[in-house]
């Protein structure tokens, strides 16, 4: 009898096969008290994809009953291995066994594989602008000044101040009304005169250029104008028309929108810079309430109002600028809106660490701009820099990536420098710099030593330097000074960029065989506008145009604007409409009504009357929420306090307010 047909007496087989289940409960057992550290996790993620990779392998023997199992199939192609080529062809139809891949891990295209170590010089277009002035060149340097101090900006600035002024007075006092009168063109050209001459001659106070029996007195501020003009249109100095932004404006800067339009088309059409070009930010000082005011404690001017300025590399002249407003656009935008004239003809620009990144360097070179600066790897650099940048460096060492048109570049002097550029290879060049050497005595030498530093690094260092030449200039004789007003102080550091942009362009195109210092310079632009003569200022361009107020018959209930706009306090009153009468109905004269009084801006405050009476008790108590003390109020001081009067209910100082306030019958002191 056949023994392959015949009933198997052996013991049946114990099933050892084990669910998905215990599988997990063994794997979380085994690794309940091991710290998970990253030596231990991939050992953790293989039992895992293990436990996953078993389980289909028996959901896919499960489905195929009747076929040779994965461990037959081995045994049996291992036996028949042995016997030669004629038994391998009977195992063609059998299937194949599964695949054991782990879960959850695709095989993806790595991006660093588009990176190479190829340093051939990258393919950078030609320069094709034509730089230089486009106007006909000024023989004179006052010329120069009236290339963006014009006639037509100082009728603006007079004409909004004039209108600033007859609407703050509107609800003022008739003193107040009698002691205002309309600011001419003349006297606005004196003030900003003065003003130039208080940055060459600073005072701490602005009092003191006035006083006659001092040390520092200067009779030219008395000579032009009293310090009590001075003072009114310091305090009415304006540039946009407050009764004509709309409720819904969400541009934060709408009231110096015209000013920065003015002189962003004055900078950039009246010059062509050179193909090298620097983009920096810079710092307006101001640490009054501000909603965009940036914090920089690495800033000489560590509070303040942020300017994106474009500058040429070699001579720091300004040819755009955006101020931050907080809201509103990336850098990437704010990039490509301060070079879009600039757009595809070559311009090299160099940046620090705070633009660059790889997507906006391939932006700018599809658009024709060539870029190179400081970059931070997580930007878009391959895996491998950061890696080799924290690790063990050698020091005077070049290491590169590339791809299509894009280096970036690792240099170790004192630390790891990265850099990233599309207009240079990793080529180096031999540059000598001082060390300084101490000996075992304490003792120090200089000695010259020879490193070998990227071109790159020399082209940046080089190019870099526009903002900072362009600060450089203007602190010398700056005159912004502290102003309650935010829009006053920003529109004086525009006068000052002009200033220092007609400078940069009179000793470029000059033909004086001597040139005029900066000082110098500034003189003429004071004399010029202390001593206005109509002849000398020409009215030449039309004048800017002036916003009209804002109509809206809903404009009591809108909301209030953004932080950093204003709606007017006291809007106009509304226009009564027309209504035309029939032909049918008799026409009756209706009397006009009579106008209504203007609302009072400081509404009279009534002291009790109990208030001096010693027989009540009176009392201090503390309070939740502050209030203005009704002493230093009455004197003109802004002070609050945590404490009031319980039985009169006025907010005092504990001292010496509460005193004053219940002993005196005039508690306040007179304004001088």
């Amino acid at each position: 009898m056949d023994r392959g047909k015949g009933q198997s007496t052996s013991a049946p087989k114990k099933d050892t096969k084990t669910t998905k289940e215990d599988r997990l409960s063994m794997l979380y057992q085994k690794f309940n008290r091991v710290k998970l550290t990253p030596s231990k996790i991939p050992e953790l993620l293989d039992n895992l994809s293990d436990v996953e990779g078993e389980e289909r392998q028996s959901d896919f023997s499960s489905d195929n009953e009747g076929t040779v199992t994965s461990d037959e199939f081995d045994e049996s192609s291992s036996e028949e291995s042995s016997e030669g080529s004629e038994d391998e062809a009977t195992d063609e139809g059998r299937p194949k066994p599964p695949i054991r891949r782990h879960a959850g891990r695709l095989h993806q295209p790595n991006p660093d594989d588009a990176w190479s170590s190829d340093n051939t010089p990258p393919f950078v277009d030609s320069f094709t602008a034509t730089p230089g002035l486009t106007v006909p060149v000024p023989t004179i340097p006052v010329q120069f000044i009236q290339l963006f101090l014009t006639w037509a900006l100082i009728e603006y600035i007079t004409v909004e101040t004039n209108r600033y002024a007859r609407q703050f007075i509107q609800n003022a006092s008739r003193h107040t009304m009698r002691m205002w009168q309309e600011v001419s063109l003349k006297e606005m050209a004196r003030y900003l005169g003065l003003s130039m001459l208080m940055g060459i001659a600073p005072l701490p106070t602005m009092r003191m250029y006035w006083q006659t029996s001092r040390l520092w007195h200067m009779r030219t501020f008395n000579m032009f104008m009293t310090a009590k003009r001075y003072q009114h249109i310091s305090q009415f100095f304006h540039s946009y028309n407050k009764l004509a932004i709309s409720p819904n404006n969400k541009d934060r800067m709408v009231k110096l929108r015209t000013i920065i339009t003015y002189f962003t088309t004055k900078f950039g059409t009246y010059y062509v810079p050179n193909k090298a070009l620097s983009l920096d930010e810079g710092t307006m000082s101001w640490r009054g309430r501000l909603s965009f005011k940036v914090n920089n404690p690495n800033k000489p001017d560590k509070y303040g109002v942020k300017l994106y300025m474009l500058a040429e590399a070699g001579t720091g002249y300004i040819i755009d600028f955006e101020v931050y407003a907080g809201v509103g656009k990336t850098t990437v935008e704010t990039m490509m809106a301060l070079m879009r004239p600039l757009l595809h003809k070559g311009y090299h620009l160099s940046m620090d660490n705070y633009y660059n990144s790889v997507h906006l360097t391939e932006l700018l070179r599809e658009h024709g701009v060539y870029t190179c600066g400081t970059l931070r790897l997580q930007r878009g650099a391959p895996k491998v820099l950061p890696q080799l940048a924290k690790g063990t460096f050698p020091v005077d060492q070049t290491i590169f990536r590339r791809k299509d048109n894009t280096f970036i570049i690792l240099w170790k002097d004192k630390r790891v420098v990265s850099l990233i550029t599309n207009c240079h290879n990793a080529d180096t060049q031999e540059v000598q710099r001082r060390k300084r050497v101490r000996k075992r005595d304490g003792a120090a030498s200089v000695k010259i030593v020879t490193v070998h530093k990227p071109t790159v690094i020399c082209d940046y260092n080089t190019n870099m330097k526009g903002v900072d030449h362009f600060d450089q200039m203007v602190k010398y004789y700056r005159f912004t000074r502290k102003s309650h007003k935010w829009t006053k102080k920003i529109t004086f550091n525009f006068l000052q960029m002009a200033l220092h942009n007609a400078y940069v362009l009179y000793k470029m195109y000059t033909t004086d065989a001597k040139k005029l210092t900066l000082l110098q310079f500034h003189e003429v632009a004071i004399w010029s506008l202390l001593w206005w003569d109509q002849d000398e200022w020409p009215a030449t361009e039309s004048p800017i145009p002036h916003a009209e107020d804002y109509q809206d018959p809903s404009d009591d209930l809108a909301p209030p604007g953004p932080s950093g706009v204003r709606r007017p306090l006291f809007p106009p009153p509304r226009q009564a409409q027309d209504t035309s009468s029939s032909d049918t109905e008799p026409e009756t004269e209706t009397p006009e009504p009579e106008p209504r009084p203007p609302p009072v801006k400081n509404p009279r405050i009534v002291d009790p009357e109990d208030r001096l009476n010693k027989k009540l008790t009176h009392a201090i108590v503390k309070i939740a929420k502050r209030k203005r003390c009704r002493v230093c109020m009455k004197s003109g001081i802004r002070r609050d306090s945590m404490y009031q009067c319980k039985t009169c209910g006025v907010a005092l100082c504990v001292t010496p307010c509460y005193t004053k306030y219940h002993r005196k019958r005039v508690f306040w002191v007179a304004r001088k």
